[in-house]
């Protein structure tokens, strides 16, 4: 594995500097921020990015230090955020495991078994989803109204569609250097590693009350919404950044 360059490491800072603002500023997290249950963003879209391009040490920093620097600078002076060093574990996968998925894509070039993978998670989703749709109570640990719980499942719903027809088309895709069908498996084993198993347990140890089984369902309503909006941001995103790193390369 290569050693960082300069250029590198400060466009990981920026990327860090980037990813601060989204997982601090720009994200919802009910009820509050000081007392999540739930949470939706993209803060970790410029981890992703770094991990990707550069591998997953420089992934892992980058992740280290955004949560680190979010927590201090922002989320506990301002929004009175507990550290939990669980949450910055999490940082740190989400800044390892793209990194090391796409340095073995590059000795597998088939992009089959991923697209039909993916077909199987999601249609699994989209099923456990539409169990709760009728069993919606299962889904309300917020103590929100029905109605605002029938939506996030509907949105949910819509979203796994997406997310199929993302996969049909990304699959007929050929010729990108980060092929689209490997992007999305990588969101998905990232938000099923972190969201699903990692986050509900470092939650449960803060707020014992709510129990890591109850969080789940939640957990996996929200998981097409945010999955398919990470990967119409990185699409684009990790195509046009790594463009321009090579033109100011050459």
């Amino acid at each position: 594995m290569k050693k960082p360059t300069l250029q590198q490491l400060a466009f990981t800072g920026l990327l860090v500097a980037i990813g601060v603002v989204l997982s601090q500023l720009v994200s919802i997290t009910l009820p509050t921020p000081s007392n999540p249950i739930i949470k939706f963003g993209i803060g970790y879209v410029p981890i992703i990015i770094a991990s990707i391009l550069y591998g997953p040490i420089v992934g892992a920093i980058a992740g280290l230090s955004q949560d680190l620097l979010g927590f201090f600078l922002i989320g506990g002076p301002i929004f009175g955020q507990t550290f939990h060093p669980g949450f910055t574990l999490n940082a740190i996968v989400y800044g390892i495991i793209p990194g090391l998925l796409f340095m073995f894509f590059k000795q597998s070039k088939k992009q089959q078994h991923y697209f039909y993978i993916n077909f199987v998670v999601i249609g699994i989703f989209v099923l456990l989803v539409a169990w709760y749709f009728f069993d919606i109570e299962q889904v309300d640990i917020l103590t929100l109204n029905g109605n605002f719980n029938y939506w996030l499942v509907g949105m949910s719903l819509v979203s796994a569609i997406v997310l199929s027809i993302f996969n049909v088309w990304t699959y007929r895709k050929t010729g990108y250097k980060y092929p689209l069908t490997q992007l999305l498996f990588v969101v998905t084993i990232l938000y099923i590693v972190v969201s699903l198993v990692f986050t509900p347990f470092w939650l449960y140890l803060m707020n014992p009350g709510i129990s890591f089984w109850a969080r789940i369902p939640l957990r996996i309503v929200k998981m097409p919404i945010e999955i398919i909006a990470y990967v119409l941001v990185l699409t684009p995103l990790l195509h046009t950044i790594d463009s321009l790193i090579h033109k100011v390369e050459e």
